[in-house]
């Protein structure tokens, strides 16, 4: 099952169902792939995380042997941007 967004337009108690749902089906084996920025949900459902920027994979974890922070830096490219001498803190986001 490929969900994308699952909770992004839905109430606290609606994010818990759709969540409790997600750990069911995988409980059952059933494969599910979240599309989402909300890293606290996914880290609450996921066993696996698979980053992709502009298409292409940059990045694969086990949930337990990451943070939400390693997460966000290789969604925004912070390796890649350090690597070629750009401060993010320095950027103007507009």
């Amino acid at each position: 099952m490929i969900m994308d967004e699952p909770t992004a337009a839905l109430g606290v108690s609606e994010q818990r169902k759709v969540l409790r749902l997600v750990k069911t089906l995988c409980e059952k084996g059933v494969p599910v792939i979240i599309i989402s920025h909300n890293m606290q949900d996914v880290f609450a459902v996921a066993t696996r995380i698979v980053v992709l920027r502009r298409g292409k994979k940059v990045g694969e974890r086990n949930t337990s042997q990451t943070t939400p922070d390693e997460i966000v830096s290789l969604m925004v490219g912070a390796d890649e941007a350090h690597e070629s001498g750009i401060d993010l803190n320095s950027v103007d986001p507009d």
